[in-house]
């Protein structure tokens, strides 16, 4: 009986660890049902994982809105501005709005308010905004007087005003200025009034007391009234020198090598003048160049849109039809000209202010 037990015993104890062998070569020693997944020799024993997608689009708004000055007529404003927008709407896939300001302080506060995520503005008012609405220039717009239009790399990001007179009028010198009549623009203009103030200051002189100052309202008319013998000299912008000659309105004595808003030496200003004819239009004296006006946008926006639009912008000078329309283009000159950043490139505007005591909020109003 006893053997028989041990039989039995030893037969048992066989099959429980045949069993037990069984279970183990199989995996179901936790009750799965699924056998344990087997890797081929010289493989993962586990499926990569994906890489995540990124969105170059995240945190981008469903629209980009842009705000401007809608000056005199904020319809033909909006008619201008058509070629940018298509530019930027076909650029960066999505929906871009304008919106109008009745004065550049309008566009500023709706900025500030998060109601626009970029503006064009001039550039006195880009230094408020900075302060008033964390702005960030990206690009500055480049005109041409070309006709037709058409993109040149040579013509600069930035304007030169003067003070000029009618040779053979008694003014040779801004010295031969003084107890004269003298015509500004605009109190809030940088090319008509801030600059050409400030380079007279700079020289010693005190504008509002040597001179008999008036703002004659606009830039031809600040030239014509000299032209028309009723003011001794004025200030304006070159530009609007070559455009008041080329019309026809007045006869401006050019520079020998045809360029406009070139910085020149007084040396080089007083052989200008010398070899001008008398009974012409002739500057006597240059300003500081003035910075174009920037295109910014709200520093808080990703840094993947505010890439996009600079490069979208930029694309303007490959596109006849963009400058066609709009007679200029878009640059950024900030490594050009060795600045840390496009903003320093408006640090000029700031010593201006900083010398004439502008209340910029003022100015920001009246434009």
């Amino acid at each position: 009986m006893s053997r028989i037990f041990s039989k039995f015993s030893l037969v048992a104890m066989l099959l429980v660890a045949a069993l037990a062998t069984t279970a183990i070569a199989c995996g179901g020693s936790d009750g799965d049902d699924e056998p344990a997944a087997t890797a081929a020799p010289g493989q993962p024993t586990s499926a990569p994982t994906a890489t995540p997608t990124v969105d170059p689009k995240a945190g981008w708004p469903k629209e980009l809105k842009i705000g401007l000055f809608g000056g005199d007529d904020s319809e033909e404003t909006l008619r201008n501005a058509e070629p940018m927008k298509k530019l930027l709407e076909k650029e960066l896939g999505i929906p871009i709005t304008i919106f109008t300001g009745t004065s550049y302080g309008a566009v500023i506060e709706a900025m500030r308010a998060k109601r626009v995520d970029a503006m064009t503005v001039g550039p006195f008012a880009y230094v408020l905004a900075v302060q008033e609405a964390n702005a960030e220039a990206i690009a500055v717009s480049v005109s041409t007087s070309a006709n037709p239009p058409v993109y040149d790399p040579n013509t600069l990001p930035y304007y030169i005003s003067v003070v000029f007179t009618k040779k053979g009028n008694g003014v040779a010198t801004l010295n031969d200025i003084k107890g004269k009549g003298f015509n500004f623009v605009d109190p809030a203009s940088a090319s008509g009034h801030l600059a050409p103030k400030t380079m007279l200051i700079k020289l010693g002189f005190n504008p509002d007391k040597d001179f008999q100052t008036v703002f004659a309202g606009s830039h031809p008319t600040s030239v014509l009234s000299v032209w028309n013998d009723k003011s001794a000299a004025g200030a304006t912008n070159e530009s609007n020198l070559k455009r008041l000659d080329d019309s026809g309105q007045i006869d401006w004595c050019a520079y020998p090598d045809g360029l406009i808003n070139k910085p020149r030496t007084a040396a080089e200003m007083k052989t200008y003048y010398d070899g001008c004819p008398n009974g012409s239009i002739v500057a006597l004296a240059q300003t500081d160049p003035i910075p174009n006006t920037p295109f910014a946008v709200r520093q808080d926006l990703p840094e993947t849109l505010k890439d996009a639009i600079q490069a979208a912008l930029l694309k303007a000078k490959d596109d006849p039809e963009f400058i066609a329309a709009r007679k200029s283009w878009y640059t950024e000159p900030s490594k050009s000209l060795g600045l840390e950043s496009l903003d320093k490139f408006y640090n000029p505007l700031r010593d201006i202010a900083k010398l004439l005591n502008l209340n910029l909020k003022e100015l920001a109003e009246g434009g």
